[in-house]
């Protein structure tokens, strides 16, 4: 492939990937078309998809998307009701960001507009990877590849930061309206997921959901079971803002200051709110100054038991040690002590000494912080990944 279509202007975090992506394609030789997003005009549509029609050509060109941007039903895409991929046979890469059991109709959608032959699935954690084999056998094309980090310029005398985290808050609390929407059965039932995923958080969402729907339901067919899972996502936003919140908290009431970046952080209760340090919604390289002046940075994976998130790269990229919670990939990957510090979701309780520990001595955190940038620098970012696409695609 020589010429690859990016979107960009979309959702921030996903048009920046785009953009490394397209930047290590560029230096390969490839022709990168960036199609934007957010033109309005219906006069500049169309020239982009002239544009966009004289850049193509078959055989050589391929989309690599993320959360199905091209895919999604945009209009000035359709011809006729075809589909512009589809009637120039254009091979479309998706990245998926996000568990499977978020985007059914979109996943049937590709299935019938674009062909499974030209779609092809890039999934960031071996357990999404297994969802869609599972409940989507007729995509025959998926991948498994973690988000890649992205190092900026940094050094140790600027890491100003004892503990930095970056991310968004949302307060429980806003779910309870999807789990009391029904009746006190549906409540009991959701509430039993959500004290099973907290009790036992080394549980996969789809192991929890269907547990839990079968011993309901009794034995449900795998379609069943997908369309079920669909319905359920608010559980899946709860656990992740559940222990996102309880763990700043945690740190904040045993004195350990947390620099936070991202929107709703105000809304968290705290009895030692003060060393809650809110700096407010940021972009995707604002995240990235945050992180090239932490000493620590601090991840709670968004449920990926078996993946990574690219916090957790990007950090060691920026000379921090990244404290995460463990992912089966993540500790093959790395060693806890040497490059990276894991903490347990079932012993959150204890983050706190670990960070006062890591902190009470500079060559500690500087030595793992050091191996972490090692690692990283070249097997996980943009450029390796861009690679492994591409090389994916060759073979096909």
């Amino acid at each position: 492939m020589r010429k690859i279509i990016i979107f960009e202007r979309g959702i921030e975090t996903l048009s920046f990937f785009s953009a490394q992506l397209a930047i290590a394609w560029k230096q390969m030789g490839i022709s990168i078309f960036s199609y934007q997003l957010d033109v309005e005009d219906e006069t500049r549509r169309e020239e982009q998809l002239r544009r966009l029609k004289k850049f193509c050509k078959t055989g050589e060109t391929m989309v690599v998307t993320f959360n199905f941007n091209g895919l999604r039903g945009e209009e000035e895409l359709y011809r006729n009701g075809e589909l512009f991929w589809a009637r120039e046979q254009i091979p479309c890469v998706n990245i998926m960001v996000d568990h499977p059991f978020y985007y059914p109709e979109l996943l049937d959608k590709v299935k019938e507009e674009l062909g499974v032959e030209l779609y092809y699935q890039v999934l960031i954690d071996r357990d999404h990877k297994k969802f869609v084999e599972r409940f989507y056998p007729e995509i025959i094309h998926t991948l498994f590849l973690p988000l890649a980090g992205t190092g900026i310029e940094w050094s140790w005398e600027k890491k100003k930061y004892d503990v930095v985290f970056t991310g968004n808050y949302t307060p429980p609390s806003q779910f309870r309206t999807y789990i009391d929407r029904i009746d006190e059965e549906y409540t009991r039932f959701y509430e039993g997921i959500l004290k099973d995923l907290i009790t036992h958080p080394c549980l996969t969402m789809e192991e929890a959901f269907e547990k839990h729907l079968k011993q309901e339901m009794g034995d449900l067919s795998d379609e069943d079971l997908k369309i079920c899972m669909g319905k359920m996502i608010f559980l899946d936003l709860y656990v992740r803002f559940y222990f996102r919140g309880e763990i700043i908290r945690t740190l904040a009431e045993a004195d350990v200051p947390v620099h936070v970046w991202g929107a709703g952080w105000d809304a968290l209760e705290c009895e030692k709110a003060e060393n809650i340090i809110i700096e407010g919604p940021t972009d995707t390289q604002g995240c990235l100054e945050a992180l090239a002046k932490a000493k620590i940075a601090l991840n709670v994976m968004p449920w990926f038991k078996d993946g990574a998130h690219d916090r957790v790269f990007s950090a060691m990229q920026n000379g921090a040690v990244c404290v995460t919670d463990e992912s089966i990939y993540l500790k093959q990957e790395l060693c806890d002590g040497e490059d990276v510090v894991f903490y347990s979701l079932k012993e959150y309780k204890k983050l706190p000494q670990q960070i006062k520990h890591l902190l009470e001595k500079e060559e500690t955190w500087t030595r793992i912080a050091r191996n972490g940038y090692d690692v990283t620098k070249e097997k996980h970012v943009w450029k390796e990944r861009a690679e492994v696409i591409l090389k994916w695609m060759e073979q096909r």
